[in-house]
């Protein structure tokens, strides 16, 4: 269904080369993992750079220990084929998509709406803000999630003079929440539900319950990290001037065309129902997700692009090529055995915690790596079992879905959709740190972890 990582191509080729590859070869592209990683922490040399530099190195030294078959005739690199291409594709048409509609005003009249609707409240307003990050999540894919609620946040922000940093990291957290709540929400999401035997409904009759308990969590852990950005108003004055402000305010002060206007407010639908829809959608559904997303950036170029060359400047181009560095270094590691080591070593602590420690475990390597080949390869090491053939599954599928999820809140590069969170306050001059991001957001994750081991146990009792 997806382009990119396939699952069974994935373990076999991870099996393949944990067999082959000399210890000392898997460790020393461990070494470049570490080293990688803690130079973003460090933030000396900007991440796409960096990530690049560090997948250049890794071809070049799999290749010099032969790593890579040569082959004869038409094919392509190696490198080309890890990397997700899907992913890529989205970051481009969805960012193409999301620049044309913004200038119809579309982005803008919603915010003004929700502006109202809060009633200048900054804590109403991240409440907003929040679940319907959390909704677009469940139906879209992250990435686009945050782009289309980003682009609303930095509007809305500015009407009412606020810092957009709270709510920008709140809503790349709940992304990765939001994805929880059905089977197609996220990748790792069908990947375990194929392997598992979950399906669409009993997914989201399971995972529901916890959405909903983890996303008012996170709110009133918001509400208190945030201080004064996003707490309720309760000076009758303060009030009735942020009622009087967003109370003037015109949504449609920033349409000028309402053709224009309209047909985004009818692409954004089509764009959220193909989304949604288009494992249903005859043509569509041969291919992977990232062509709704193209398509969609086509059809707004076709209508209202004023200047192609222009429009086409906007993408987020130091995304795309961080992914295009991110995919290549985790495709190196699964062929030098790192990513076999790291399933092993999750299968270990398993035989003595249990599912909680391996839900734990799978967080905390999805914080610093790909959970797409993480995910993929539990799939294949958890194997099929007679749970697996009913509807719900066993609790240790549950465990590396609530892990493979809820640990990219740990660190900005843990999941797309808090890099892009990341991209985006970047964009706009507000700055936030590697370090920093981690001491926000591993408050959230350890949260959401623990009422997940909670959950967990649940799970565990009823299956009994």
């Amino acid at each position: 269904m997806f382009g990119g990582l396939n699952t069974a191509m994935l373990a076999s080729s991870g099996a393949e080369a944990g067999g082959a590859v000399p210890g000392y070869q898997t460790v020393t592209f461990s070494l470049i993992l570490v080293v990688t990683l803690l130079l973003l922490a460090t933030e000396k040399i900007h991440k796409t750079v960096l990530v690049l530099l560090s997948g250049l190195l890794c071809l070049f030294l799999a290749d010099y220990w032969g790593f890579f078959p040569h082959k004869v005739g038409h094919h392509l690199p190696v490198y080309i084929e890890m990397i997700e291409w899907e992913v890529i594709g989205i970051v481009i048409g969805a960012t193409v998509f999301v620049e044309i509609a913004a200038r119809s005003g579309v982005f803008t009249w919603v915010s003004v709406k929700m502006l109202k609707a809060s009633r200048g409240d900054p804590f109403k307003l991240l409440i907003f803000l929040s679940v319907l990050t959390a909704v677009f999540s469940a139906f879209l894919d992250n990435i686009t999630a945050m782009i289309i609620i980003g682009s609303l946040t930095v509007v809305a922000c500015r009407k009412l003079d606020l810092d957009a940093k709270p709510f920008l990291i709140t809503e790349g957290i709940m992304t990765n929440v939001g994805g929880l709540l059905t089977l197609i929400s996220s990748i790792p999401n069908i990947i375990i539900g194929k392997a598992a035997g979950i399906s669409y409904l009993s997914f989201v009759l399971v995972a529901t319950p916890y959405v909903v308990v983890a996303t008012i969590v996170t709110l009133l852990i918001a509400r208190m990290m945030f201080g004064k950005t996003v707490r309720p108003l309760r000076d009758t004055e303060a009030k009735a001037h942020n009622l009087a402000l967003v109370t003037a305010f015109d949504e449609w002060e920033t349409v000028e065309d309402r053709r224009f206007f309209y047909t985004s407010i009818v692409a954004v639908v089509l764009v959220i129902l193909g989304f949604a829809l288009k494992a249903q959608i005859p043509i569509l559904r041969d291919f992977g997700i990232e062509i709704v997303a193209m398509l969609a950036a086509v059809l707004m170029l076709l209508l209202h692009a004023k200047d192609v060359e222009h429009d086409l400047d906007d993408v987020e181009w130091s995304l795309v090529f961080f992914f295009v560095g991110l995919f290549v270094v985790i495709g190196v590691m699964d062929k030098a055995g790192v990513l076999l080591e790291i399933g092993d070593l999750l299968t270990r602590v398993t035989d003595e915690t249990g599912p909680y420690g391996l839900m734990w475990l799978t967080a905390i390597f999805s914080s610093v790596t790909d959970n797409i080949p993480l995910a993929a390869m539990l799939a294949k090491i958890l194997g099929p079992t007679p749970e697996a053939a009913e509807a719900v599954g066993s609790v240790e599928w549950w465990a590396v879905v609530f892990g493979a999820n809820l640990g990219g809140n740990i660190t900005p590069i843990g999941s797309a959709s808090t890099v892009v969170a990341c991209t985006i306050l970047k964009r706009h001059g507000l700055k936030l740190t590697f370090l920093e991001f981690v001491k926000i957001g591993g408050v959230f994750a350890f949260a959401q972890l623990l009422i997940a081991t909670g959950y967990l146990y649940g799970i565990w009792l009823l299956l009994g």
